[in-house]
Parts: C-alpha cells; structure tokens; sequence
C-alpha cells in the first residue's frame, strides 16, 4: 500500500506546482551563494558578551516574493564539503534546493558554532572546558533563531524574516533532530521541518546502534558475529600468552592482503601483538562493521560475511609456521562456529578479513571536526550515545569491553580541564524536555531507514522502552499534530542512515568519499523521491496557512 502511495507522490507534487498561481520569478541567479558571516553572541543566556562569525551560504536562484526560506543545516561538521551538493544541486538534486525551486524559496546552507570556520574558539586539542562550556544545545538552536530574525539577503526588497515569511528547516541525524526541537522550541520561528533519521532521544547508553546492525545480518554470519565476539572477550580479557597469540594472528589478518599476500603480514611482531590493547583487538575484529551506517549490510559486511561463511575455500592463510587450510562448504543458518567449532570459526574470520578487499569497500566516516573533539564534547555532555555492549543480549556482537565506564572515562580524559564544567554524566534532559520520541509537533515529516543503526532513538524506535507509534502518510492539517498521536512520516524498507536528502544522478571523485558528500543513499534513489514527493505535498497543505505575525 505505502509504495503504490508514494510512487505517484513526485508526479502529483509536480502537478500541483504546475497549476498553483505564484508571481513571476524575478532574475535573481546573481545573489548568493557567500560564504557570508553573521556575527553571533558566544553566549545567548549569560553576561559573556563576544561574539564569533557564524558562516553560512545563501542560492536565491529560485526565488520569487511571497517564497519561503529554506535552511539546510549542515550539523556537526565543516560545511563546505556540502556546498555544491546541497545549495548547488552538483551532479544531482538536493531537499533544500528542490524544496527552493518548487516554491520559490531561498535556500541556506548553515554551519553549526564550533565547526568548520565557524569557532568562537579555535578547536584543537587545547581546546579548554571553559572554552567549549558554550557548545550546548540550546545555545546552537538560539543561533539560528538569532540569524532567522536578523536574516536578509542584498537585492532581495521583500521582507525575509521568520514573522513575514515561512521558514523550513531541512535536516538529517543530528540536524533533523534539531529541526524536530526546533519546531517545537520556536514554532513562531520555523514553520515546517523535514528531519530525516532524527535522534530525539537522547539516551546515555546506546546498545541498540549494533542490535540494529545484527538485525540486518543473515543468520549464519549473525550467529559467528555472536561466537567470534564471545570468544575474543572470553581470550583477549586475560593477560596469557594465547591472548597474546591472538593479537597476533588479528594484525597479521588486518595487515593481509586478498591472494594470501603476506608482504605487510609479514612484518608484524610478537612486540606489536603485546602492546595491543584488549578493546584494540576487538575493534579489528569488528572491522567490516565501519561502513554499516549509510552503506548497509549488502554493500558494506556482505562481502565479509560471504568470504567468512564459505571458509574462503580457495585460500590457505599462515598464521605462523603452520599451515591453516579452510576447506569447507558453506555453512548452515546456525553459522560455523556451531557447524564446526569456534576454533575453526575464529580461523575463518580472520582470514575473511585477510582476504577482504578493503581498498573496495565504502570507507568508513570521518571524524565531523579535525579533532573528533566538538561532538565528542557534545556527546559527553548532553546526547549521551555511549555504543556500548548489552552483555545479557544473546545477540550481541561487540565487546564487552565497551562499558559505560570505558566511554565515560574517555570522556573525563578528552576534557580533563573541564572540572566543575562537563557533568559527571550526559544531561540528556537538556534534549529529552522537548518530548523525545513522544513529542508531537506539527508541519513536521519524519523518515527514518528500516535498518538505520540510530532508528532506535528516532519517532520509529522497535525498541521495547519506545511508545511504537504509527507511522502514516496521510498528511496532517496545517499547524495540527497528527491524528491518534501517530507519526506523520514514512520508515524507507532497507534503508539505513538519512538515505533521502539527496539523490546523485551523476557519480563524481568526491562521492567515493562519502564524508564530502553526506545525507544520501549511495544505494538507492527511491527515498530521496518518495520523500520528497511527500514533503512537497505536505507544503502544499501547511504553506497556505502561514499568517505574519511579531517575532
């Protein structure tokens, strides 16, 4: 029922932008795109009284009097990189900008306080508790409520303010949260919000970001994902010569090449495999895991699952100076390790990593700031997220050496000048008081991807402790929550993280590294359609309504 409503849901958009009356556009393809600065208050709240430049890009190519204001908000990273994707539309079509043609709108690309060139402090690793106490939530969504009503645009007469005209939020992951916070923090400010995966639950210990993962698996490498990772946690915990052993053979795996090449295996140490720590080890043990998040199972673990499965049966590793032959078939649902053995499942694991051609894969994500410190500051502080094991899940396929107190301890390490500063835990109520995944704001649309790793803390949560509200397509009235607290939305079948925000038609060198390009599916262009055609057709019921008013 869902794919036949939404395959029509772009040609009707497109029909009703076709017959709706709007001015003429005026020629206005010279304005933009920046970067332009606003100066910002550091501090919204208190008596600190600096201000920073706040970048952000401005493309009025579409833009016609009486349009919306449209705001792509770039997140925890630098926002450049986006610039051509998502303001541009380079080598393919993007939310805000498609949102901007059918409605002449302005459309803003917006860099978040503490990334990119946006710092009211320099951001390194001397960056000081004291520095880094204004990187807060609130502060951040006061930053764009402080640009929206101080927001205008040179060649533009018309007023562009938020109390003049509609302003739209578009966002995904932590943007599309806070978008979802927005709407209902300052609804007087934005009017509509497309957030794409938004984490609205904030939550300190996040368990359920693998769960989700091993829900995506096929059995049998789901079942040796279970063994392998009990039997690492079970060795390398103990300080023996087999859990020496074991680091050992692990970076000559890493260090290995498809075709049994041992040239770089070759050159691995018994000293090496000594100073390798325990949650280390267990981290290159999980290696095909990195890409899961936007890739999904079939383009990122597959091919490990499919090598480990089959016992990679034309290739004989050496792990030392015997031979260890893998000839088998391929296993049953139950996976090796039950089939034949954790010894012999634990061998074929490591040699699927020897032979995996990592070169070929998605790469995982990079750091969102050069340092990795401003979110991890963020996630120390308020968002919590801690991606630690359930010890008691039988279907738990990371170490349990990644504990609360592991993730908090770093926490205390990376800021150790922060005492008095940085809470002694996450504050997640600074996020969860706007309702969490209970919230119910109107003129919002939420999609989320069946098997994205974060849906656990979006509206669409399978988790037990989640309300599992239903999640409809039938378009709310304007300024009106939906109907029987259901979620106005759509869950995209076998997606993964923000899959809808851009589709590429073009493929270019900067979407082999997915960092540049961000807020896509590398894999399908469907939910970038489908969720379109449903947010234009939202706007055509909600933007009628927009009445000015004082801000």
């Amino acid at each position: 029922m869902l794919a036949s409503v939404i395959s029509g849901l772009v040609c009707l958009a497109a029909a009703a932008g076709a017959s709706a009356s709007q001015p003429e556009a005026r020629d206005t393809s010279s304005i933009g795109v920046g970067p332009y600065w606003v100066d910002m208050p550091v501090d919204h709240f208190g008596s600190y009284n600096a201000t920073f430049k706040n970048r952000y890009w401005v493309n009025a190519t579409y833009y016609k009097p009486g349009g919306p204001v449209v705001l792509f908000d770039s997140g925890e990273q630098d926002a450049s990189p986006l610039l051509g994707y998502y303001l541009q539309d380079y080598h393919g079509i993007s939310a805000a900008m498609e949102t901007a043609k059918q409605f002449g709108g302005v459309a803003i690309l917006w860099e978040h306080r503490y990334y990119g060139m946006s710092l009211p402090f320099p951001v390194n690793a001397n960056t000081t508790g004291i520095q880094y106490q204004y990187l807060t939530t609130e502060q951040a969504l006061e930053d764009v409520v402080y640009f929206a009503k101080n927001f205008s645009v040179d060649g533009i007469d018309d007023s562009l303010k938020p109390g003049d005209t509609p302003w739209i939020w578009i966002g995904g992951s932590y943007p599309g949260a806070r978008g979802a916070l927005i709407r209902v923090r300052n609804p007087e400010i934005f009017y509509a919000v497309w957030a794409s995966s938004a984490v609205v639950q904030a939550q300190v210990d996040f368990p359920q970001y693998y769960m989700q993962a091993e829900r995506s698996l096929a059995r049998n490498c789901s079942a040796d994902f279970v063994a392998v990772t009990k039997y690492g946690d079970s060795v390398l915990s103990q300080n023996t010569t087999d859990a020496t052993y074991l680091k050992y053979k692990i970076l000559r795996a890493t260090a290995g090449k498809p075709g049994g090449n041992a040239t770089l295996a070759d050159k691995v140490t018994w000293a090496q495999a000594e100073a390798l720590s325990y949650s280390s080890a267990m981290s290159q043990l999980r290696v095909a895991l990195g890409a899961y998040q936007y890739f999904g199972f079939q383009a990122s673990i597959q091919p490990f699952c499919d090598l480990l499965e089959s016992m990679n049966n034309t290739v004989t590793q050496t792990w030392d100076n015997s031979d260890t032959s893998l000839q088998a078939p391929i296993s049953s649902e139950a996976g090796l390790a039950a089939t034949y053995g954790i010894e012999k499942a634990v061998d074929a694991w490591l040699t699927a990593i020897w032979e995996l051609d990592r070169d070929s894969l998605p790469p995982s994500p990079l750091p969102s700031d050069p340092t990795g410190r401003s979110w991890t500051w963020q996630y120390c502080t308020e968002w919590g997220y801690y991606q630690d094991a359930n010890a008691s899940n039988p279907h738990n396929i990371i170490s349990v050496s990644r504990t609360y107190d592991s993730f908090q301890s770093g926490c205390l390490t990376a800021f150790a000048n922060a005492t008095g500063i940085m809470p002694s835990t996450p504050n997640v109520n600074a996020i969860n008081k706007y309702g969490g995944w209970n919230m119910s704001p109107s003129n919002v649309l939420f999609t989320n991807g069946q098997f994205d790793p974060w849906r656990s803390v979006t509206m669409d949560s399978p988790e037990p402790a989640a309300p599992h509200r239903n999640v409809t397509t039938t378009i709310p009235k304007c300024n009106t929550p939906p109907a029987n607290n259901d979620v106005f939305g759509i869950t995209h079948a076998n997606m993964v993280h923000v899959s809808d925000q851009r589709v590429l038609l073009t493929p270019d060198a900067n979407h082999t590294n997915f960092h540049t390009v961000g807020f896509y599916s590398p894999i399908a262009t469907e939910p970038f359609y489908s969720g379109m055609g449903l947010f234009s057709m939202a706007l055509r019921e909600w933007l009628p309504c927009f009445e000015k008013h004082n801000v």
